[in-house]
């Protein structure tokens, strides 16, 4: 009986020591199969990037194509357009060098299509012409649309003009009113300006009073204040006499 505590101890380290075995093998495992994983996963994502990178370069390369032919359009484009320009400067540079050399074969054409721009000549070239195969039915089938045409346009030019006319009246109203009233202001304007001019005079008389008393602190003061006013006064002149000129220059 003395013998089993040791057996059964011994049997516990070895369960441990099997346990601790198993354990790190089992841990083993696990870091062999994680490394497994992520070096297949380097290596799908190696191989994603490769594949993106290719696609990529080929995008690339078939821009710089379509780009290299856009360009080649564009610059054949630019060459037709300089060479129709080319011959619409030359054609133009032919036409001025033949009118100067023909005068009198130029200039009777160049007379005629001016005649020929205009409408009245137009119109009475085609009475002329093309005027004269028309029937006599279809002569009174359009007067007849021209007439009612200008029928209702006469009525609607009738009410326009009306309407002007009451306009015309009110304007002519507010002139005739406003005109009066400039004429008024300005004959305020004048006599005001009379009145200030003989202010100003009276103030440049007292200025030139006091000038002559030079020891006197209380002639020192007024003459201050009259030199003040006069030019407070010749300033108010001015104005007076830019705004009757103003007036003036209307005819009223």
């Amino acid at each position: 009986m003395a013998g089993k505590p040791d057996d059964n101890s011994k049997s516990l380290s070895s369960a441990l020591e099997a346990a601790k075995n198993a354990a790190e093998q089992g841990i083993v495992d696990i870091q062999k199969q994680a490394d497994a994983v992520m070096k297949e996963a380097a290596s799908h994502l190696v191989a994603g990037g490769a594949m993106i990178a290719e696609f990529v370069r080929q995008g690339v390369s078939v821009a710089e194509q379509y780009a290299e032919q856009g360009k080649g359009y564009v610059n054949y484009g630019l060459g037709e357009t300089k060479k129709a320009e080319d011959a619409v400067v030359a054609e133009v540079k032919h036409g001025l060098q033949f009118v100067q050399s023909n005068p009198y074969v130029s200039y009777p054409l160049l007379a005629t299509g001016t005649l020929l721009l205009l409408p009245g000549t137009r119109r009475l070239l085609y009475r002329a012409t093309l005027g004269r195969l028309r029937s006599a039915d279809a002569i009174l089938q359009s007067s007849e649309g021209k007439v009612e045409g200008l029928r209702v346009k006469m009525s609607d030019y009738s009410n326009e003009a009306k309407k002007l006319q009451e306009r015309m009246a009110a304007a002519e109203e507010e002139y005739l009113s406003g005109r009066a009233k400039l004429k008024a202001t300005r004959q305020e304007l004048q006599r005001l300006a009379s009145v200030v001019a003989k202010s100003e005079r009276a103030a440049a008389g007292v200025l030139e009073d006091l000038r002559a008393i030079r020891k006197v602190d209380k002639a020192v003061q007024l003459r201050a204040e009259a030199a003040s006013q006069v030019s407070s006064l010749r300033s108010q002149r001015s104005t007076l006499l830019q705004n009757i000129y103003r007036i003036a220059s209307r005819d009223i």
